[in-house]
């Protein structure tokens, strides 16, 4: 079979945007072309390779072709440095896209894009979520690497252990003296108001469980946003689970207390590259372990998706 890598290219780019429209106005080209270059592959190959809608989403075939295509640009990257290295040409970026979880890209993350920068002439698109949810931009192809809390290989890919985040439960000094009171109990917490980042966010549920073998239904507001649960936290709008890494500086300074001080929830996570890698990808993903082992926790809980620590 031979691959029209330029049809590719722009079935990729429909995959991404999610609509021929954007895609034709990103590869600078008319809708209209992108739409017979899309037909003339699925002609060629004999499949349907993008289910046409609002938005446009790749087939299982359509999907592989991507996570090719993926492969592809990364090993011509490795070529294009090794042959244009003695001549100290400029060489174009080349674009990856990971998925995150929202508390990682808050704290410990933005340190690996930098380093991939500086070292490995990336540019990084992040698709970020919930630590339970990154794996799903893996599967479904929008991405060729994540860190998720998964700790099982996701097929097509190889996981790699970064150690622990953990989250601590917080208030201001008032919310908790005048809200919880001395007695930090399921009844009490259940009657304030909490911060949670979205409905994904389990955490609170997880927290619960394993502090008190029970959870109740929280009086919560969403904030989607790691600032702004910090600064809703920091207002005294209602308590809430931070990372430890992000709420230090408010700890030390007594800006923020930790009620039922040592019970820390741990969540394990994992970085899941596609097996197929490339040296680029190979130096990344010791990039992104480097990082983690220098800010996260060790994962001393590593069979369960999370622990208490306390």
């Amino acid at each position: 079979m031979v691959l029209d890598y330029d049809a590719i290219e722009v079935l990729a780019a429909v995959v991404r945007t999610g609509s021929f429209e954007a895609a034709a106005r990103e590869l600078n080209v008319t809708q209209s072309a992108v739409s017979q270059r899309i037909r003339s592959l699925e002609d060629r190959l004999g499949v349907v390779l993008v289910v046409r809608g609002r938005p446009c989403v790749a087939t299982d075939e359509g999907r592989m072709l991507c996570q090719h295509y993926d492969q592809v640009l990364l090993m011509q990257q490795e070529l294009r440095v090794q042959m244009e290295a003695e001549a100290e040409s400029s060489i174009a970026p080349q674009r990856l896209r990971i998925g995150v979880n929202n508390d990682s890209l808050a704290t410990w993350f933005p340190e690996v894009v930098r380093l991939a920068q500086a070292q490995l002439n990336l540019r990084i698109e992040i698709l970020s979520d919930d630590q339970d949810y990154t794996e799903q931009s893996l599967r479904t192809g929008d991405a060729v690497a994540a860190v998720t809390s998964s700790d099982k290989a996701i097929p097509g890919c190889r996981r790699t252990p970064l150690g622990a985040m953990e989250y601590v439960a917080v208030a201001t000094p008032g919310f908790l003296r005048r809200e919880i009171g001395p007695a930090v109990t399921l009844t009490r917490l259940a009657g304030v108001p909490s911060l949670i980042f979205d409905r994904k966010d389990s955490l609170h549920e997880q927290w619960m469980m394993m502090t008190f073998g029970q959870s109740v239904t929280l009086s919560c507001h969403m904030v989607p946003s790691f600032e702004g649960l910090i600064a809703c936290t920091l207002g005294g709008v209602g308590w809430s689970l931070l990372p430890v890494i992000g709420a230090r500086p408010h700890l030390v300074s007594g800006r923020l207390v930790e009620f039922l001080p040592g019970r820390r929830i741990a969540v394990s996570l994992h970085w899941q590259a596609r097996s197929q890698q490339t040296k680029v990808m190979i130096r990344l993903t010791d990039i992104v372990r480097e990082v983690a082992e220098a800010q996260l926790s060790p994962d001393r809980f590593r069979p369960a998706k999370a622990a208490i620590i306390g």
